[in-house]
C-alpha cells in the first residue's frame, strides 16, 4: 500500500507534468522512475531498450528507466506481480496460466513485440528431423519452467505427437543447447533466435541447424511483449504509454542501425559477441518481428480472432477450464496510433 501511494504522489507531481508539457519543458521536469526487467540475459532484441536509454528516448518521454537482465519469462512475471519491477518483457502466452493461478495479482500485456512466436524445437539437420513426427523416439533437452517447454504440449497436440515416445531431458539453461551440439540430445526446445545462435557461437555452421517453429506447425501464437500489473497500469497510464512510445522509437533505431544497437548492448555486457548478436537480430527480424502484418500495420497490431484462438490452445494445453476474451491478458489502450517501425 505504501508503494502505491508513493507512485500516485510521484505521478501527480512529476510524470503528468513531464508528459503533457512541451518537449523543452519536459526535459527539465522531474522524471518518473520505471523499473524494467528483461526476459533473459542480454541479447540482441534487448538493444531496442538499451539504445532507447542511450539516445535519451526514455528521458524525453518523461521517465527514468532502470533495465535489468531476466532469468526466464516465468521469473519476470513473478517479479512484476510482486512489485519488484514495474514492467517486464516476457512470453505473453504464459499470462493466461499466470492470471488463472494468481487472481489477486493480475497481469496484462500492453505491447506485443513478436508477431510470430520464435518458440521452436531446434536440432542439427544431421539428426534427420524434418517434421514434428520425427521427434518421436528422440531425446529432447529442456529447461523446466522455460516458456517453450511449457508450451510444448500445444505443439504436440496440434501435430498428434505421442508424448510417451519422446524423452524429455531436464537440464539447466546453460546445458540445454550444448546437449544438442554434443549430440547427447537429438533436439532442444527454446526460442530459435536464442538457441540457433548459441549453437553458431559454439562453432556449428548456421546452415547445419534446423528447427520446427511452432507458428509454422499449427500453433499461430503471438509471443513476447511488455507485461505490467493491471492495477499498476490503471494508476500509471502515462508511464506505461511513455515506455511504449520510447520502445517503438528504440525499435526503429535498432533496425536502422544494428551496429550501434549492438554496441549499446555491449556496454551492458562486455562478453557478448557483436557479430553473433547482429546475426541473431537478423534471424529475429526474419522469423518473429517483421512479419507481413507488422510491415503493413505496425508492431503490436493484434487480431482478436487469432489471439483468442491461440489462447484457447494455451488453455487446453494447461488444462485451464476457461476460454477468456483477449482483454483478460492483453490491452491496446496504451498504444500510440503510429506503430510503424520500418
Amino acid at each position: 500500500m505504501m508503494r502505491a501511494l508513493t507512485r500516485r504522489s510521484v505521478l501527480s507531481t512529476g510524470l503528468a507534468a513531464g508528459v503533457l508539457a512541451a518537449p523543452g519543458v519536459r526535459a527539465q521536469a522531474a522524471r518518473r522512475r520505471v523499473r524494467f526487467c528483461l526476459d533473459w540475459t542480454w541479447q540482441s532484441a534487448h538493444s531496442a531498450w538499451t539504445l532507447a536509454a542511450d539516445r535519451g528516448f526514455f528521458s524525453e518521454a518523461g521517465i527514468d528507466v532502470q533495465i535489468d537482465r531476466g532469468f526466464g519469462s516465468g521469473d519476470t512475471m513473478t517479479k512484476v506481480a510482486a512489485g519488484t519491477y514495474d514492467i517486464g518483457f516476457a512470453d505473453t502466452n504464459l499470462l493466461l496460466k499466470f492470471n488463472h493461478e494468481n487472481p489477486t495479482a493480475q497481469l496484462t500485456s500492453v505491447f506485443i513485440l513478436y508477431d510470430a512466436s520464435p518458440n521452436a524445437a531446434i536440432f542439427l539437420k544431421s539428426s534427420g528431423i524434418t517434421k514434428p513426427k520425427d521427434l518421436e523416439g528422440r531425446k529432447i533437452s529442456v529447461t523446466d519452467g522455460e516458456g517453450t517447454r511449457l508450451l510444448f504440449p500445444i505443439f504436440a497436440r496440434a501435430n498428434q505427437l505421442d508424448m510417451s515416445k519422446i524423452e524429455l531431458l531436464s537440464v539447466t539453461a546453460q546445458l540445454r543447447d550444448t546437449m544438442v551440439v554434443q549430440r547427447r540430445a537429438d533436439a532442444t526446445l527454446g526460442f530459435l533466435t536464442t538457441t540457433a545462435l548459441n549453437m553458431v557461437g559454439a562453432g556449428v555452421p548456421r546452415g547445419d541447424i534446423g528447427w520446427l517453429q511452432y507458428n509454422s506447425w499449427g500453433v499461430a501464437l503471438y509471443s513476447s511483449g511488455l507485461v505490467v500489473r493491471k492495477d499498476y497500469a490503471e494508476r500509471n497510464p502515462e508511464a506505461v504509454s511513455a515506455f511504449i512510445a520510447a520502445t517503438i522509437r528504440g525499435l526503429r533505431a535498432m533496425l536502422a542501425d544494428p551496429v550501434a544497437a549492438m554496441a549499446s548492448l555491449k556496454r551492458r555486457e562486455a562478453l557478448i559477441d557483436e557479430a553473433i548478436e547482429i546475426s541473431r537480430n537478423e534471424l529475429i527480424n526474419e522469423v518473429a518481428l517483421l512479419t507481413a502484418n507488422v510491415r503493413a500495420n505496425g508492431v503490436s497490431t493484434v487480431d482478436r480472432a487469432r489471439f483468442e484462438a491461440s489462447a484457447a490452445q494455451v488453455a487446453e494445453a494447461f488444462q485451464i477450464p476457461i476460454r477468456p476474451p483477449m482483454d483478460f491478458t492483453y490491452t491496446d489502450r496504451f498504444l500510440p496510433a503510429d506503430r510503424k517501425i520500418i
